[in-house]
């Protein structure tokens, strides 16, 4: 039985899957739906991750990756044509204006970063531009190549942070583990609901991932407590 037949509550999923990579996910799921609802949430994720970890991808793509998500976030709300939303869009501009994305003063980011500025001041004050501009230029300068783009610097920046924080084994977990005692509660209260854990393993029970073969030595042996 394929896992897609058989799906985990989020529940039970965050049983099986750190914290972080739940998130990761979730937010490659943001860039390769098109959730630009969500492109907000994806660009302080990035910003977060990158204020912290800054060395994780160069300037440039940490730019151009920020400035295609305001870009398409913005954008999208010219296109709801209410007057909450020109509002919203000088919201936008404001931040844009307050703080460059450029860390290392790239001037060829800049100047993407001032044209975008200018153009959206345009579309504001002109109501003619605005709708030749969705016309006629939005489709071909922000169709599907340019989510494509966004998608591919996004998913760059998550394989780095992949790479980063890969997932410990069982005894690296457990040698953490040992140095925060005061873990064990929290661990303890997983087991709270144990319908949750219940469910989980039978989903790999029904998917066919137990190994059924005992030519493995235990976790015990191997280890010697």
């Amino acid at each position: 039985m394929d896992a897609m037949d058989y799906p985990l509550p989020f529940s039970s999923l965050r049983l099986l899957v750190p914290p972080l990579r739940l998130l990761s996910a979730f937010m490659w799921q943001v860039a390769q739906q098109r959730a630009i609802k969500h492109y907000g949430k994806l660009e302080e994720f990035v910003t977060v991750v990158t204020q912290t970890v800054p060395e994780l991808i160069t300037d440039r793509q940490r730019t151009l990756l920020l400035l295609a998500l305001r870009a398409r976030v913005t954008l999208q709300l010219f296109q709801g044509e209410h007057p909450e939303d020109l509002n919203k869009i000088k919201i936008h501009l404001d931040r844009f204006s307050s703080c460059g994305l450029s860390q290392n003063n790239d001037a060829q980011m800049d100047a993407l970063e001032a044209n975008f500025l200018k153009l959206t001041k345009n579309l504001l004050e002109d109501p003619v531009e605005r709708i030749q501009f969705f016309k006629a230029d939005f489709p071909v300068v922000y169709g599907c190549d340019f989510d494509t783009a966004l998608q591919a610097l996004v998913c760059q920046f998550l394989s780095r942070l992949e790479d980063l924080l890969p997932v410990p084994d069982l005894k690296q977990t457990a040698s953490w583990l040992s140095a925060v005692p005061s873990a064990s509660d929290e661990c303890l209260q997983s087991l709270s609901h144990t319908e949750d854990l219940q469910y989980l393993l039978q989903h790999h029970a029904c998917c066919g991932k137990l190994d059924k073969r005992d030519n493995r030595s235990s976790f015990i042996t191997r280890n010697t407590l």
